[in-house]
């Protein structure tokens, strides 16, 4: 578990860290309107780092079970019955994660020898992105099994 929690710290920090180049990159194309100067690479990167900041973000909510949840139906379920429901949740959720990984892996093959527009920076490692997220996701919706399931 101590290796679980040095990668969720490590998802926490790079979350951060994505989100705050996210502003500061913003906030520099903003100010570019009303500049002489041009920065065409600032809206293909603010794209880039939304989309990483999701990839990091994504499972730090699974890790804390903080996805939407419909709870209509949970809240007429006896207790123990839904300590079962969570788990079956999960594992859909880690099963389907898991089933993706290979998926996300061909798909950012495909970016392989293209680069973006301004940056120049090959579209495997932006689509790669996708996988990371799936993998995470796995791991974090099956590690939530057993959190669940060993909850009283």
């Amino acid at each position: 578990m101590k290796a679980v929690n040095v990668l969720s710290r490590l998802l926490k920090l790079l979350t951060i860290v994505t989100f705050i180049a996210l502003v500061i990159v913003v906030l520099i194309q903003i100010t570019g309107r009303y500049s002489p100067f041009s920065f065409v690479w600032t809206e293909e990167l603010s794209r880039f780092l939304f989309i990483y900041a999701i990839a990091f973000s994504a499972p730090v909510a699974m890790e804390k079970r903080e996805y939407v949840r419909v709870d209509l139906l949970l809240n007429f379920l006896p207790t123990q019955l839904k300590k079962y429901y969570d788990a079956a949740i999960y594992l859909v959720i880690g099963a389907f994660s898991a089933f993706l990984i290979t998926h996300s892996y061909d798909f950012a093959l495909l970016g392989r020898n293209q680069s973006s527009a301004t940056l120049m920076i090959e579209m495997y490692y932006v689509n790669l992105s996708m996988m990371i997220t799936f993998i995470l996701l796995a791991l974090y919706s099956f590690l939530n099994i057993y959190v669940v399931l060993k909850a009283d």
